[in-house]
């Protein structure tokens, strides 16, 4: 009895002990962040909530996760060789990066390297890629369709008769996608399109742009802006007295602390989520516990699905091999549930993952949907 006692119990530390190592197994995981260049006023929230996902991962899922940071800046070639440093470090996956260009190249990269990549932001034909054979790249930002598909419902919620299309150069493969879906998807009457570039290189050129669509006539004005330059747009305005209702795409103008400091009133905009909701169990611990370490309100975009991402590939490696684990199973996030389609598109659209759509009036943000 006693060889046996001291059996089992051999038995159970060995057996503690082999949960202990797999439970303290690391998940390295590479994020490309613009620290530096166009877009590094989004690389902060991404920044933060890519910490934030280190640490819930391992609260809430119990998943020993280690990021690692890499500067993308705002190029293909800052991107890739980003992208190749982090492969370097033993990362299971890589995910982030900005513009549509930088993840048309980490996704080569991607394939070059058999490494997944997921691109949290960005809204390039990352589905081509796939069709060509790249398994490894991934979406859990919306495709370019869903831009519009949010953008349309907008203009269908508000009765809107008419529209007033405002463009951000730096991001003109973005912006042309979901206007042209835009036009090709509402009765709404099209006003009119300007562009503007960026303030460093044309400080006065969204100026031009806002006395166009103010003169248009316009109902809503949609701003395919995420940075800061479109404070100053909503601001212009202001200053020239228009009625319109401005539709962002989110970012910036999506931030309750910096609606709630623009003497305006209808400004819309579209978010993955929104605080006060509660799409799963991480929504509400995502907006509080952002808020409670960075000291601001949580970013509704970039900065979401950054954390997001980073939650799908800790709750995908820890099952098995990423790749296949991402092409059949799904996965909890804050803006909802996630499974990717045969495109290795996220879902979006679907029962469980669905954008929201918010509007500042009165001096509070309404949840639209």
């Amino acid at each position: 009895m006693r060889w046996f006692l001291l059996f089992l119990t051999i038995l159970a530390v060995i057996l503690f002990l082999g949960c202990t190592a797999e439970e303290k197994k690391e998940v390295k995981i590479g994020v490309l962040i613009p620290k530096t260049g166009e877009f590094s006023s989004a690389g902060v929230v991404m920044e933060n909530a890519a910490k934030l996902a280190e640490k819930h991962a391992k609260e809430i899922f119990g998943i020993n996760v280690k990021i690692i940071i890499a500067d993308c800046g705002d190029k293909p070639e800052t991107t890739k060789a980003a992208f190749m440093s982090l492969s370097q470090q033993g990362v299971v996956a890589v995910v982030g990066a900005y513009s549509s260009p930088q993840s048309l190249i980490a996704a080569d990269t991607a394939k070059e390297l058999k490494l997944v990549y997921i691109a949290s932001v960005a809204s390039a034909d990352l589905e081509g890629k796939v069709k060509e054979g790249n398994r490894y790249v991934f979406r859990n930002a919306y495709n370019t369709t869903y831009w519009g598909v949010l953008a349309t419902e907008f203009l269908e919620i508000s009765n809107a008769s008419s529209y007033y299309l405002i463009g951000f150069d730096p991001l003109r493969t973005f912006n042309a996608a979901l206007f042209n879906y835009v036009k090709n998807n509402t009765k709404a009457e099209f006003k009119g399109e300007a562009w503007y570039k960026s303030p460093s290189i044309a400080p006065e050129d969204y100026k031009k742009a806002v006395a166009s669509a103010i003169a248009s006539g316009a109902e809503v004005v949609i701003l395919g802006d995420p940075g800061p330059t479109s404070v100053s747009v909503v601001r212009e305005f202001a200053m020239r007295s228009g009625k319109a209702t401005i539709y962002s795409v989110g970012g910036t103008l999506a931030l309750p602390y910096v609606l709630k400091n623009l003497s305006v009133n209808n400004v819309a905009f579209q978010a993955a989520a929104m605080e006060g909701q509660e799409k799963t169990n991480l929504t509400k611990r995502y907006f509080e516990d952002y808020r409670s370490i960075f000291k601001e309100d949580a970013n509704n975009y970039a900065g979401i699905l950054t954390y997001d991402a980073i939650m799908i590939v800790a709750q995908a490696a820890s099952k098995g091999d990423p790749v296949e684990q991402l092409e059949k199973g799904s996965f909890i996030g804050a803006a909802g549930i996630y499974s990717f389609d045969e495109n290795h598109q996220a879902k979006w659209g679907s029962e469980k993952l669905k954008g929201s759509l918010g509007i500042f009036r009165d001096g509070k943000i309404e949840i639209l949907r």
